[in-house]
């Protein structure tokens, strides 16, 4: 297929299940990319008005964690593959049933499927189609489904469209096996699309040497080239007006929505400076890591504020910036606004007073990549942390009032009851206090280590997920475009009630917050404490039980403790307090240790009371900025 007329009008698509409280930074992004380029595009937020069809409630939970999007996509099944539906209509309808509206907390399946036949036929007929020489997909979470619906409709009604998908369903060689299951798709961009599709509007007749694009030709796939990586500062800021023009014309109900839990994405980075866990796949979607300098960041994080109005934003980043981060949050404090920003972070790298400095930034909201509290099963998973780093993390976004939206994962192929208790003993120590996480079942992902080395993991192979099955024909799934798969062991591995545990946690910590003193003082709601008198210190623990255990501290036992405020070896502890015979050191920390009020990893210790006011250690403590960059950190 080729195009003669280079003026041509571009729709960029984003389908449901994406989340209505956050505009696609894809199509944000590429629509101001084209325009730089004098190209005529516009965005469609579809996902938004698909909400204002289901209503708001609705569609929140069905795309919430606890049923996933790509559940709630199953349905548009129907409009692709009407045989396929009839025969898998009830167990579709019994799937939804049981682990999508289990809670009784959703609609009816038949309200469910007469709501999807409304939004659809919404969608094919009040959208003028045919004034578009290109449109474009992007396939991420729970968008496969209904996109491929509508480009089904567009190709068959309007076949001298044009069209293109892009996004992290795509990517690498899926994008080669995605073409092929689906004919009615033109183009592919496999990979990184702001080239590719400034190139392919602007001069198709260069098909073949368009970077990242995959195409047929004469019966044949090909997937070309793959472009030099983007530097990040030069792309332009993107344009969310389409994704407000479209808010507006929804019930109040979910305009009121976006402006009370909204935020606008702004990219930090693409990649992963690690990128070596087993169970990721970023090493596919992003094989270098790049990140915007701090100064390009904050200029167009001021005027994204000011455009939108608006102080909440999602930092699109897989991590802080590897060398800058204490830069970012002296320049982003520095801009004297309100912030509320959302960001991912990596356990390990922080030290105590970086949380300080990310909260008087504006980052209220974190989520660390733990995913587990045992240090055998971080091996498994090759996260380059310790099970101490982890601990340490939610200490301090506790004592920084900063919500770490953080996961553990379970389930792994190889997991054995070794997992589980050690899990299980070590939050013991602090699931009176501290955050729960939320369970994340494993599940392998294309191109990650464990997906390409099966046999390492306990894996005899891989198979399509259950959903997968419900959602595409057996001659579709042969194809093996899918981004997700389910896998049989080698061997039997014990059953974990992973669930059960963190359930626990949730009810023990509330049950201990709960178990306060008739009082409007500050310490009374707080389970595990420590006060500084300078020359003392007391520690208040309720963590076990009624009685509160109080520990004062003399002077040398205040000073260890208040350098294990950090994650410190012994011997950065022998060098600190050289004056100290390094019997005493060991019998104090081996006593923290026995009473429980500092955790102890092989030769690393970390205090675990949340200091009651907001100051950090005293300055006679020789602990400083310039100590705590000569700490090794993975």
């Amino acid at each position: 297929m080729e195009m003669q007329d280079n003026k041509k009008n571009v729709l960029l698509v984003s389908m449901p299940f994406a989340d209505t409280s956050i505009p696609s930074i894809q199509l944000g992004l590429l629509e101001s990319v084209l325009k730089n380029h004098q190209i005529n595009a516009q965005s469609l937020h579809l996902y938004v008005k698909a909400a204002d069809y289901y209503g708001l409630h609705n569609y929140n939970n069905l795309i919430s964690m606890h049923s996933d999007a790509s559940l709630a996509e199953m349905i548009f099944t129907k409009y692709i593959y009407s045989m396929h539906w009839s025969e898998k209509k009830e167990q579709i309808k019994d799937f939804y049933e049981k682990n999508i509206a289990k809670d009784g907390n959703l609609f009816s399946f038949e309200d469910y499927e007469k709501v999807t036949d409304e939004f659809f036929n919404h969608t094919i007929s009040n959208i003028k189609w045919d004034t578009f020489d290109v449109i474009g997909f992007t396939l991420n979470y729970g968008q496969i489904l209904p996109s491929l619906a509508v480009a089904k409709y567009l190709k068959t009604n309007f076949p001298s469209i044009t069209i293109i998908c892009g996004g992290s369903a795509v990517t690498g060689d899926l994008g080669t096996r995605f073409i092929d299951a689906f004919p009615w798709i033109d183009y592919v961009v496999s990979g990184e699309g702001e080239e590719a599709l400034v190139q392919f509007i602007n001069d198709p007749t260069s098909i073949g040497t368009i970077p990242n694009l995959i195409y047929r030709k004469d019966d044949t796939i090909i997937k070309n080239n793959t472009a030099e990586y983007i530097d990040l500062n030069t792309l332009p800021y993107p344009d969310f007006t389409s994704y407000f023009q479209l808010l507006n014309t929804c019930h109040p109900e979910i305009q009121q929505y976006y402006h009370l839990y909204g935020r606008i994405p702004i990219e930090l980075s693409r990649g992963c400076w690690w990128n070596k866990c087993s169970f990721c796949n970023l090493n596919v979607q992003h094989k270098k890591y790049r990140e915007k300098m701090i100064d390009r960041f904050c200029n167009e994080l001021e005027f994204l504020s000011n455009t939108y109005k608006m102080l909440t934003f999602q930092v699109i980043a897989n991590t802080l910036p590897f060398h800058d981060y204490r830069q970012l949050c002296h320049q982003l404090t520095a801009l004297k606004k309100d912030f509320n920003l959302y960001i991912e972070a990596r356990a390990g790298r922080l030290q105590r007073i970086d949380y300080s400095l990310l909260k008087k930034a504006g980052f209220h909201h974190i989520q660390t990549g733990i995913e587990s509290f045992s240090s055998s099963y971080l091996k498994k998973m090759n996260k380059g942390v310790n099970l101490i780093d982890n601990i340490a993390v939610l200490k301090y976004c506790k004592e920084q009032h900063i919500q770490n939206h953080y996961n553990i994962i379970t389930q792994f192929p190889n997991e054995d009851e070794n997992d589980f208790l050690e899990t299980k003993k070590t939050i013991d120590v602090f699931q009176q206090y501290l955050d729960p996480p939320q369970i994340s079942k494993f599940i392998i992902t294309y191109g990650s280590t464990i997906y390409d080395h099966l046999d390492l993991y306990n894996i005899k192979k891989v198979k399509p997920t259950k959903t997968d099955t419900l959602k595409f024909p057996t001659h579709i799934l042969q194809k093996n475009f899918m981004f997700y798969y389910q896998f049989e062991k080698e061997s039997d591995t014990p059953s974990n009630d992973w669930i059960s545990l963190i359930e626990t946690w949730k009810k023990d910590k509330k049950h201990h917050e709960q178990q306060c003193w008739s009082s409007d003082e500050s310490y009374d709601h707080m389970v595990f404490f420590y006060i500084d008198g300078k020359e003392f210190l007391k520690i208040y623990d309720k963590r076990f039980g009624g009685q509160i255990d109080l520990y004062t501290l003399n002077s040398i036992e205040r000073k260890i403790f208040l350098a294990c405020q950090e994650v410190l070896s012994f011997n950065k502890l022998k060098e600190i307090f050289y004056d100290t015979s390094e019997e005493q050191v060991k019998n104090i920390l081996s006593s923290f240790v026995e009473q429980r009020i500092c955790f102890k990893e092989n030769d690393l210790y970390l205090s675990l009371p949340i200091q009651l006011n907001s100051r950090f250690y005293s300055n006679e403590i020789n602990i400083n900025e310039k100590f705590l960059e000569d700490i090794p950190v993975i």
